[in-house]
């Protein structure tokens, strides 16, 4: 499909703006031509310095989430507890953050007349049941996290069904890039590579055999350019269609860190990462397919995996030695 096109010109709001998906694409909609305006509580914000102005606030605020999006005529709703361990831990905080604040962001682009596109997630598939996922696969929510997806996504389509609302709804793989947190609630790529650069083992969950479908964030931001801009028939998958594992992933990391860890150069294999217990509701296998997406949205993936690894090493190593030119203080009032 040839000939797509990207919003320009546009006011349009983001939730979760300052995130790590939100920063990289109120950034480039700004770079577009767009008047970006974003919404997030920075409580766990990517320090992506942003182009545009971010309210502090919450989504399950009614009415400051009515004033922030007055002005704008499209919404990405990327706000939401992201973290599936968070989830385990807290699962009524994720519940009422990721379902009250979808509610809110619907209601508010209805009231407005708003296109609203919505982040989904492929946690709502489930474990691979034989073949790839594609977005006909049954939806076996297996964390809080993954179950208020659901809910998200089933509510969105709720919503353009009853009240002919203009609802476009992305269901992404597992993203990696820049500014990806490396904590708690962060990727497993960004915690490996902070734990080389600091000498510490990556730790594996489980025996590693897990496998995970990766996407750079750049192709990412694509995908919700072109949910701007577009009209779907149901939910979108984006995703490589090469699922990588765990151990994998460990493996070509130490590869691509090996000259800049402070590890010893002598250490063996087994001190490069060490296993631990598996965690609740980890899936086995995702695997994306994304058939729908190059036929119908005109999208597919431009950073091979191993490409994007290594670009995002490459930044890693140099936001360590350089932090202040990379890094700063998001603007946020």
């Amino acid at each position: 499909m040839a000939g797509v096109s990207y919003p320009s010109n546009r006011h349009i709001l983001i939730t979760g703006a300052a995130g790590f998906i939100g920063a990289h694409l109120g950034n480039r909609l700004v770079a577009l031509g767009n008047k970006v305006r974003g919404i997030d509580n920075f409580y766990h914000s990517s320090g992506q310095k942003l182009d545009f102005r971010c309210e502090t606030g919450d989504v399950r605020d009614e009415a400051h989430l009515s004033f922030v999006a007055k002005d704008s005529d499209m919404v990405v709703h990327l706000a939401a507890v992201i973290s599936i361990d968070n989830s385990i831990e807290f699962p009524e905080n994720c519940l009422d953050i990721n379902t009250t604040g979808t509610m809110r962001v619907l209601e508010i682009a209805r009231r407005f007349d708003m296109k609203v596109v919505f982040a989904s997630s492929s946690e709502v598939y489930g474990p691979t049941q034989g073949t790839s996922m594609s977005e006909t696969h049954p939806l076996d929510a297996q964390s809080p996290y993954a179950a208020t997806k659901v809910f998200g996504d089933r509510l969105c389509n709720a919503y353009k069904e009853t009240y002919g609302m203009s609802i476009n709804t992305v269901r992404l793989f597992n993203t990696f890039g820049p500014y990806q947190a490396s904590d708690g609630y962060g990727g497993v790529i960004a915690k490996f590579v902070r734990q080389v650069l600091d000498g510490e083992p990556m730790t594996i969950y489980g025996d590693g055999s897990q496998e995970r479908d990766y996407v750079y964030v750049s192709d990412a931001v694509e995908a919700y350019l072109l949910a701007l801009t577009q009209e779907w028939d149901g939910p979108v998958n984006f995703a490589s269609g090469n699922p990588v594992s765990i151990l994998d992933i460990a493996r070509k990391i130490e590869s691509l860190t090996y000259i800049h860890s402070p590890r010893p150069k002598s250490d063996s294999p087994k001190n490069v990462w060490e296993f631990s217990k598996p965690r609740p509701a980890d899936i086995r296998k995702l695997w994306g397919n994304s058939d729908k997406a190059r036929r119908e949205v005109g999208w597919e993936p431009k950073i091979a995996f191993d490409d994007g690894l290594r670009m995002y090493v490459d930044w890693a190593v140099n936001e360590k030695n350089h932090p202040q030119n990379l890094r700063s203080i998001p603007a946020h009032v």
